[in-house]
């Protein structure tokens, strides 16, 4: 019966986290214009205080989506359930059009992720879940400069703005065919929809004239898949230290697209909306992306782990502005330490402690500058009761340059998760 209960509640719950993904403005950021966005640190609790790794992380008790072959080490009999939120600060530091120094500071934030996991044998998972893959949210102005028309006009306002993002529901399994090997696959249906403004907003003094508001629509929906596989390696006969080998490939894929346009003219004397073009259909190339790591264990203390991932966008045809698309290419690393998970005084023995980084070359190029960022992460895994933690991370990184009148951001950004573990889960109990 508590069973019954607990998925009644999770239906009704991905039912308005669905709604509320397209609702959040998760970034602010001025580079998240170009491209399909800010693609952000991906994973859950675990993944993002630790740089962002995860192709070594084969956790029993937390889900890791990036990899999906390590569904496979969830215990049998258990259920996990992992709720995520998201909030963060950027600060700017750039150059109007007239080259005077500006700064500003804007913050976001909202749900984000849900997912579960569960076995279906000893050795077969699976999970589900929904969370941000891309982010868009910025807003610039600039004001008329030519004389003929301000002196005719006055001082016209050119404003460009956009919101929305792309946002992944996932399923997928992962099973050990033989010992201390793991294959697995996601199933991943991208949808949301990237809205971009352009107005220009006459003066109160052209009463002649009307303002144009037009907004570009992109609506995204399509499907994709990723595929893992994770190596486990014992170091000793004591089964105390191992290493584990990870690599996964987002499998490339056409992503379809509409495009929806709609004008609005506003004046003294006329307000109309009107459709300048019709809907049209489109897709853009997401390349293929390789995903490599590796996990050193020690015992239930010890994690120290490296990711290295690349995707190459350089080939897909930028759809909203005229700025071509680089390689990308990250960096990432982490250390997981945990005095004594078992301690039965002390409680803080049982926690987790991360710290890491990453060094991200994004795919964004502006000016043929490539664009990129780079930053530090730690946080806790903070035991509750059983194997449920609360997770909590913190990442403070800087995105692009002040060189060649850029914007440089620098940002702070916090995770609060928690990774419920129920045990035992498909088990009925027995009275005699």
């Amino acid at each position: 019966m508590r069973n019954k209960y607990f998925i009644t509640t999770i239906i009704a719950f991905l039912a308005i986290v669905n709604t509320a993904f397209t609702q959040n403005l998760n970034t602010y950021s001025p580079y998240s214009r170009f491209g399909i966005g800010i693609i952000p640190l991906q994973g859950f609790g675990i993944n993002t205080s630790l740089g962002g790794v995860s192709q070594g992380i084969r956790n029993p008790y937390e889900i890791n989506f990036l990899n999906p072959a390590s569904y496979s080490a969830q215990d049998s009999m258990s259920f996990l359930f992992d709720f995520g939120v998201q909030t963060n600060t950027t600060s700017f530091k750039g150059y109007d059009q007239y080259l005077n120094e500006q700064s500003a500071t804007n913050s976001a934030g909202g749900i984000h992720h849900i997912a579960i996991g569960f076995p279906i044998t000893k050795k077969w998972g699976v999970s589900a879940g929904i969370t941000p893959y891309s982010n868009v949210g910025f807003r610039q102005i600039r004001f008329e400069t030519s004389d003929s028309i301000l002196s005719t006009i006055g001082r016209v306002k050119y404003e460009n703005s956009g919101a929305g993002g792309i946002t992944n529901a996932y399923i997928g399994t992962g099973v050990s065919p033989f010992r201390n090997f793991s294959i697995g696959a996601n199933m991943i249906y991208y949808f949301g929809s990237l809205d971009y403004n352009t107005n220009i907003i006459m003066p109160n003094t052209a009463a002649d004239y009307s303002s144009g508001y037009v907004k570009s629509s992109f609506a995204i929906n399509d499907i994709s898949f990723s595929v893992g596989a994770q190596y486990k390696i014992d170091l000793d006969k004591h089964l105390k230290n191992s290493v584990v080998l990870g690599i996964t490939a987002d499998c490339p894929s056409n992503i379809n697209y509409k495009r929806i346009y709609s004008a609005t003219v506003v004046g003294s004397s006329i307000s109309d909306t009107l459709t300048p073009h019709s809907t049209t259909s489109h897709s853009f190339k997401k390349p293929l992306g390789i995903n490599s790591g590796i996990a050193f264990y020690h015992s239930d203390n010890l994690i120290i782990a490296f990711d290295y991932y690349v995707q190459d966008w350089s080939e897909t045809e930028p759809f909203n502005t005229e700025q071509p698309l680089g390689k990308a290419q990250t960096f990432k690393g982490g250390i997981q330490y945990t005095p004594n998970p078992t301690d039965l005084k002390s409680y803080f023995k049982k926690v987790n402690y991360r710290i890491g980084g990453y060094y991200n070359k994004s795919s964004i190029m502006v000016n043929s500058k490539q664009i990129d960022n780079y930053g530090i992460t730690f946080g806790l895994g903070l035991p509750l009761k059983g194997k449920t933690r609360l997770n909590l991370s913190f990442e403070i990184g800087q995105r692009g340059t002040n060189d060649n009148y850029l914007i440089k951001e620098t940002y702070g950004v916090m995770n609060l998760s928690i990774s419920f573990y129920d045990y035992p889960w498909f088990f009925k109990r027995k009275y005699n």
